[in-house]
């Protein structure tokens, strides 16, 4: 697992050095995540604040993933680091100042015109390619084994990994479970033959960028579970992040697991439904909460809820 220090590590004093180092102040502050703080650097690039110098190698991992973009393989923008530098307890990192305004700001996600445009930037995005490959399956992966592994034998892996952590829990919530890791086992048991590109791992509305009249603009935030693989593992993924964790959640996700499968073959209908099966085992205890159990956190209820929905969209 990636351990980093997150944004509110960041000291007052480091931060008044750093931003007046650079011509900057505290009003210049566009934007808070959990892993940085940005400010508007000019009118065509920002400055990020990571707290964790350590994090200097995984920045620099997704500084090449973005040179390698061919960036006319897709109809937005997408983001580009132009320098990483150490100040003090910190690290600056330049980029492009990307347009737009996060799609969960300023579009009403329950608003049938924004699903659509959320669903068209998904299908986009997975025709992302690189011009120049790279020899791994996850991004910012620590293992060497995973260089140059078949797509499928990866994710089995990753499965056989992650299974003797959850299964005790998952069988308790999920009466299918079995059958559900045997399908996905005899899957993944075969080689992979099918397209290959980049993986978001996270696209969910507040990383896709719009404009002030609707326009998809930009797509942001690679990293931690950026993956190189098939596309229809993100766009699976993307269908069961919209809306989430709202009540009608298994309406919307149903609704567009169907638009997304409706012009697919049959057999990739089905491996679209167990690569969403495949999402829910491997990320139901990404988000443990203190002084709760598994079970009882959001994300593992989500997973469980996934894992026990009928995909009658999968035909």
């Amino acid at each position: 697992m990636i351990t980093r220090r997150d944004a509110s590590s960041i000291t007052a004093e480091a931060e008044t050095e750093l931003l007046a180092a650079r011509g900057l102040t505290p009003a210049d502050l566009i934007a808070a995540g959990t892993e940085a703080r940005v400010y508007a650097l000019g009118y065509d690039q920002v400055l990020k604040v990571y707290a964790d110098p350590d994090q200097r190698q995984a920045l620099e991992t997704i500084a090449d993933l973005y040179r390698r973009f061919d960036r006319t393989s897709v109809p937005y923008a997408l983001p580009e680091i132009q320098a990483i530098e150490q100040h003090g307890p910190l690290l600056a990192v330049t980029e492009t100042r990307l347009p737009g305004t996060p799609m969960g700001d300023a579009l009403d996600l329950i608003d049938p015109a924004t699903e659509h445009t959320y669903l068209a930037a998904v299908r986009d995005f997975t025709g992302l390619r690189l011009t120049t490959l790279l020899d791994r399956r996850m991004l910012l992966d620590p293992d060497p084994s995973h260089e140059g592994e078949d797509w499928n034998a990866f994710l089995r892996c990753l499965l056989e990994q992650k299974l003797p952590k959850v299964l005790t829990d998952l069988r308790l919530d999920v009466p299918a479970l079995d059958s559900i890791i045997d399908r996905l086992t005899a899957r993944l048991a075969r080689p992979y033959t099918g397209p290959e590109g980049v993986i978001h791992g996270d696209l969910y509305p507040d990383n896709i960028l719009v404009t002030a009249d609707g326009k998809v603009s930009a797509v942001i935030d690679f990293g931690t579970f950026t993956l190189l693989g098939d596309p229809l593992f993100d766009l699976a993924g993307a269908c069961a992040y919209y809306r989430m964790y709202d009540v009608d959640r298994l309406a919307v996700r149903n609704r567009l697991l169907a638009a997304a499968a409706a012009s697919l073959t049959a057999d990739r209908r089905a491996q679209l439904a167990d690569y969403l099966h495949l999402i829910a085992l491997l990320s139901c205890d990404l988000y443990p909460k203190q002084d709760l159990h598994i079970r009882e956190t959001g994300h593992y209820q989500w997973a469980a809820d996934v894992l026990n929905s009928q995909t009658g969209w999968r035909g």
